[in-house]
């Protein structure tokens, strides 16, 4: 949660839901405790935060609330400090933020549900900022929001933060990390890295099969700070004059420079690779949410992506997608993202809604 007050000294409140730090927390207060009292100590510290964030936000007495992701915090965590401030200041303004693709949409039909999102939507929120684009998701139908609340949408378009204000050029970025000028280059980045070694293990191999093919081919391969030191070594110790592993890196100025782009499906490694137009293969995160399979799916109906299941994520099927990558006229594909996205300002079309609101 943070706040901050805009220059005609109002103040606005944002939320956003991250657990990492209760996490740690519950961890160390559960050793040798039974599952059931590992619950208990969530719903504890849950209890807990729900209390502090509805005290925060009442003493902050804030003209604008934007609550990001969850529309009552983690697992309803804010959901008694946002109706207490509704009651206590009527004239503060609501809105929440929402990713596009959150997970499958009968999950999260179901979670609104039994959590009381609709109503909230329907009595507490007073707009919907939808960070996507109603051309690629319609996040009405998706997730069923009455017609009622269709006013309260407000589409403000895919989120991408500024590129670095001295990129380099392709050719200083290629002496940087020690690859010749000419001939195409490979960016495989698995944002923090946590879960990440599998997707660029399979792209070292690919890059193994496609440099076969194309000697000239070069790549650099982002592990991410928070890979394990044992799977980066793993990586690192593969690493060639012309397949470079590096653990962090500039990565909008790198798939600026790119021919083509591996990455994982998350939000913003996708809406970075689109905003610079490059050929994109997606290989989602493998888990119960399947949020990221879905934005891969989604993107490669529209021509903008491949993706490649993490099931059939072997060395030959993404060096078969990276060849599609390669393959394809970079100023056309640019001009097909731009047909289908026509802008990635939505930070800027935010603030301004958000002003909006506030009466700036």
């Amino acid at each position: 949660m943070t706040a901050a007050r805009c220059r005609s000294s109002r103040t606005l409140l944002l939320y956003a839901q991250d657990n990492q730090g209760l996490g740690h927390v519950t961890r160390t207060l559960t050793i040798e405790r039974s599952p059931e009292e590992e619950e208990a100590a969530k719903q504890h510290f849950r209890a807990i935060r729900g209390q502090v964030l509805r005290d925060v936000a009442l003493g902050l007495a804030p003209d604008l609330v934007l609550v990001d992701h969850e529309p009552l915090g983690s697992k309803g965590e804010f959901r008694e400090g946002l109706w207490s401030l509704k009651a206590a200041r009527p004239h503060t303004r609501f809105i929440f933020g929402l990713r596009d693709i959150m997970d499958d949409a009968a999950r999260i039909r179901t979670s609104w549900q039994e959590m009381g999102v609709y109503r909230a939507f329907e009595e507490l929120y007073d707009g919907i900022a939808v960070y996507g684009s109603a051309r690629l998701y319609d996040v009405a139908a998706a997730y069923a929001i009455p017609s009622s609340v269709h006013p309260k949408l407000e589409y403000c378009g895919y989120i991408v933060r500024d590129p670095p204000a001295h990129a380099s050029a392709p050719n200083t970025l290629r002496a940087r990390y020690g690859l010749r000028a000419s001939g195409p280059l490979v960016v495989a980045t698995v944002g923090s890295g946590s879960d990440g070694y599998p997707v660029l293990a399979t792209a070292r191999a690919a890059v193994d099969r496609l440099q076969a093919r194309h000697p000239e081919l070069a790549a650099i391969l982002v592990t991410g700070p928070f890979m394990g030191a044992s799977e980066r070594a793993q990586l690192e110790a593969r690493a060639t004059a012309t397949c470079r592993v590096v653990a962090e890196a500039e990565t909008c100025e790198l798939m600026a420079a790119a021919d083509a782009v591996v990455s994982m499906g998350g939000y913003n490694s996708v809406c970075e690779a689109l905003a610079v137009g490059v050929p994109l293969v997606i290989v989602p995160r493998a888990t119960h949410k399947i949020e990221q399979q879905i934005r891969a799916e989604t993107l490669a109906s529209h021509g903008l992506a491949q993706c490649v299941h993490p099931r059939d994520a072997g060395p030959e099927t993404l060096a078969a997608a990276l060849e599609w990558a390669l393959g394809r006229d970079r100023k056309a594909h640019a001009r097909l993202v731009r047909d289908v996205i026509p802008a990635f300002d939505g930070a800027t079309r935010l603030t301004a809604y958000l002003g909006r609101w506030l009466g700036d």
